[in-house]
């Protein structure tokens, strides 16, 4: 009869259970360990059952080695995603959010990219839009109601003939009249298809340079309003260096960092704190501001408006503390108090 020994768990760690690099049999009870088992002799003499223990291999990497040398979550994502996402990220929620949102970031850019150099037309458009072009311009150019870059002419087609030469001379600023007249004459000296051949050229390049010249005029466009908004900001910076705005003195200290609080983005929407502060505003200071702006910012006026109300403030308080004139001139008696005196003229004003 075999005498069965319970499974001791107290051996068997989390680390041996996770790590697939430890040794199989660390921690648990050797499977190998063999049983003697005895069989009872016929005899009557009782026979005593001899056990042999079980051998316990003991791991070479305690527990707590294991789960050190184990790779962080955020390790084991670049090893899955295959990106080098520069930055720090915590191994905790938010870190583990950061750097997701980074690694999107970076297979988006890829995606884009791949797209970018299959179709490069697409790119070409989207760098277009994105300097503020007008799509019906580029569709215009790029996408033309007669494609000449399609355009065959044959000599039993004359209505081709006809509409290409036609197209040219239009284009060359001739007056209607003048192009029948010239088409005509075309048609009677038998040059006409001719004279459309060399049109046809001529309107396949006109359209390749106009459809190139609608992204390169944006493109100068794009730059050129950049240079005034750089040169905006420049003026603004020279106008904070000053140390003084409309009365206001500007700390050194303050200098640059009033300007970086206008300019600098401070998240993924591209705002300032500045613009975040202004989205913030109740609407009593939202008006506030705009009477300093109706009051065009004359501060010397609107500060003399302030101390006249509360010298006026402070008039009516002590009129109202004063009793009446009919009492204070009843002399003597023990209801007799003394006036009280009002303040000089200099002191109200």
């Amino acid at each position: 009869m075999s005498v069965e020994k319970p499974l001791d768990l107290s051996k068997v760690t989390v680390a041996n259970l996770l790590n697939d690099d430890a040794p199989a049999n660390a921690g648990v009870l050797n499977e190998k360990a063999e049983v003697v088992e005895t069989t009872e002799p016929e005899s009557d003499v009782e026979v005593e059952e001899t056990v042999v223990e079980p051998v316990v291999e003991e791991s070479s990497v305690t527990a707590t080695e294991a789960t050190d040398e184990e790779p962080g979550v955020i390790q084991i994502l670049k090893e899955k995603l295959g990106y080098e996402i520069e930055g720090e990220f915590n191994e905790d929620y938010d870190g583990i959010v950061e750097f997701t949102r980074n690694a999107a970031t970076e297979i988006a850019k890829e995606q884009l990219d791949t797209m970018f150099s299959q179709f490069p037309d697409v790119a070409e458009y989207l760098q277009y839009r994105y300097n503020g072009g007008d799509p019906r311009q580029y569709f215009q150019a790029h996408s033309p109601e007669v494609d000449y870059t399609a355009v065959q002419i044959s000599e039993d087609n004359l209505s081709v003939q006809r509409h290409v030469v036609e197209k040219w001379l239009s284009l060359q600023g001739f007056e209607p009249q003048e192009i029948q007249e010239t088409v005509q004459e075309y048609l009677d000296a038998g040059i006409l298809g001719k004279q459309a051949e060399r049109n046809l050229k001529k309107l396949q390049d006109y359209q390749t340079v106009q459809a190139q010249q609608v992204v390169e005029q944006q493109k100068l466009q794009a730059q050129q309003q950049q240079q005034q908004v750089q040169q905006q900001w420049n003026n603004i910076k020279s106008t904070i260096d000053k140390g003084v705005l409309r009365g206001f003195n500007v700390p050194e200290s303050e200098k640059n960092k009033f300007f970086n609080w206008m300019s600098q983005p401070v998240d993924n929407q591209g705002r300032t704190q500045r613009m975040m502060q202004r989205e913030a505003l109740d609407i009593e200071t939202q008006v506030a501001l705009e009477y300093l702006l109706y009051k065009n910012f004359d501060l010397n006026k609107l500060v003399q408006s302030t101390k006249n109300t509360v010298q006026a403030q402070n008039l009516k308080q002590r009129l109202q503390q004063s009793q009446p004139a009919t009492k204070r001139m009843k002399g003597g008696g023990a209801g007799y108090t003394k006036p009280v005196e009002l303040p000089p003229l200099n002191e109200l004003l």
